[in-house]
């Protein structure tokens, strides 16, 4: 049973026992197979899926990432997924199955995504043509749209979205197709062959990977790039300019008690880097942590309420720092264009629930350059007596893993050439993209970028299709 948390409003750890719950109380769907309840939130430890389905489904497959998990029978079923500590997108797909073992319904859902993808599957059950869709949560949906061939036989305004299907009107029909508007005027299709095999679907994902030029300001030329994956070359499909897509920084300030001395430079700091940072088209988020996460600001460009916000909290209470990190690099990928989380702290964690091995896989697999910048006396004492870099050097590691740097600051002279040197980096930084190969597993592939023209270039280290 996980721990409950409550971040920015939302929850953290989501209750097995609110599932249950849920469950009993929800009402029969006319969609075949469903899953009730759809967190949006990150998950980690056991999530528990429930599902109702119809009565001519006799029983149900879940399988997660494409591969079966498990199976179960009945009108409401719950079927726990062990996802462990290791944050990571899972798509979680459940299949009905009829006495004769003919597919009649089917339903997904994809956790620890912050920008699920877009996307619909079409259904056939028993006379009817119905939609599963899967969306991000802040996208509307405005009306799914369903034809046979390319005849349309009715439309579904509000979930569930279904419709009624007479096959015995349409004999010589080969598929069924379905068609959803989201309010932005976005559009997502699907097609069902009718016959009694599913057609098999593939998901080819775009990667896009912060890049920054080293020691120069002369834009690197596609022509000039060899990008390996894995030690395999990859085509680079376009490699996007900074001053092409907006900046989205997230300035996550340590308010924890071991940081009451440190606390009048940070915050001075801070306030230099939002100051030179920030361009009409970027926004910045200041957050502050403890034990606890507290956005102090949500994402703005007014620089004058950004440095008013950082004075506003007094430093008390442990070092969340494994937490915190995680919980805010969810959130910064919900956001447009280019990203990067600024972290103000001591560099020590204390009480967090993820440990340092579960920060730098999530750190790894959120694709987000992350700058630490750590004022630390103790530290500083430590490491002239050499005993104080390997905590050092674990912080460098997810720092070049994720395609950026880290600073230990030492004097306070040494402050202002720091946040140039990090915001001269974010404005000379593009996105390079590249498309994944589809059927790659879901482990951490090696990235390396080399210059024909001797350029001095970084990436982060690799990334999770």
């Amino acid at each position: 049973m996980g721990a409950d948390r409550a971040v920015n409003g939302k929850r953290f750890i989501l209750h097995p026992s609110s599932f249950i719950l849920l469950l009993f109380a929800t009402t029969l769907f006319a969609q075949p197979v469903r899953i009730t309840q759809k967190p949006d939130g990150l998950v980690h430890g056991t999530l528990y899926v429930p599902v109702s389905t119809s009565p001519e489904v006799a029983r149900v497959e879940l399988s997660v990432n494409g591969v079966k998990f498990s199976e179960a029978s009945g009108r409401s079923v719950v079927m726990p997924v062990p996802i462990g500590d290791y944050i990571r997108r899972l798509r979680i797909h459940v299949d009905g199955y009829d006495a004769q073992n003919h597919l009649v319904g089917e339903d997904e859902m994809v956790v620890n995504d912050p920008k699920p993808p877009f996307r619909v599957h079409l259904q056939s059950g028993e006379g009817t043509l119905a939609a599963a869709i899967v969306k991000p949560p802040e996208l509307t949906v405005a009306g799914v749209d369903f034809y046979v061939g390319e005849e349309k036989i009715g439309s579904a305004p509000a979930a569930p979205y279904e419709v009624p299907l007479d096959r015995t009107k349409f004999p010589h029909a080969i598929y069924a197709r379905v068609a959803v508007r989201a309010s932005d005027g976005e559009q997502a299709n699907d097609v069902l062959f009718f016959g009694s095999n599913p057609s098999a679907r593939v998901d080819v994902t775009l990667q896009r990977i912060p890049l920054s030029v080293i020691g120069n300001d002369r834009p690197p030329q596609l022509g000039e790039l060899t990008l390996l994956d894995d030690g395999v070359p990859r085509k680079i499909e376009a490699l996007v300019p900074a001053t092409n897509e907006p900046l989205y920084v997230i300035l996550l300030i340590d308010y924890s008690e071991s940081m009451i001395e440190e606390m009048p430079v940070v915050k001075a700091a801070a306030k230099d880097f939002a100051r030179n940072v920030l361009r009409p088209t970027d926004r910045i988020a200041i957050v502050g942590f403890n034990h606890w996460l507290f956005w102090l600001t949500p994402f703005t460009n007014d620089f004058n309420f950004a440095a008013q916000a950082i004075d506003r909290v007094k430093p008390g209470g442990d070092t969340h720092l494994y937490d915190s990190i995680i919980e805010t690099l969810f959130e910064l990928q919900k956001q447009p264009g280019r990203h990067a989380l600024v972290v103000f702290t001591d560099g020590v964690d204390q009480g967090s629930t993820f440990k340092l091995d579960h920060l730098i896989h999530y750190a790894r697999y959120a694709g987000v350059p992350i700058y630490p910048v750590i004022k630390n006396r103790v530290l500083m004492k430590m490491m002239r007596f050499g005993i104080g870099w390997f905590p050092a050097h674990k912080i460098a590691n997810i720092a070049r893993d994720t395609g950026a740097t880290y600073f230990i600051i030492q004097k306070e002279s040494q402050l202002p050439a720091v946040y140039a040197r990090i915001a001269e980096e974010l404005r000379q930084q593009y996105l390079l993209e590249f498309y994944s190969d589809p059927s790659a597993d879901d482990v951490w592939h090696t990235l390396d970028i080399r210059s024909s023209a001797g350029q001095k270039l970084r990436i982060p280290r690799g990334y999770f299709p």
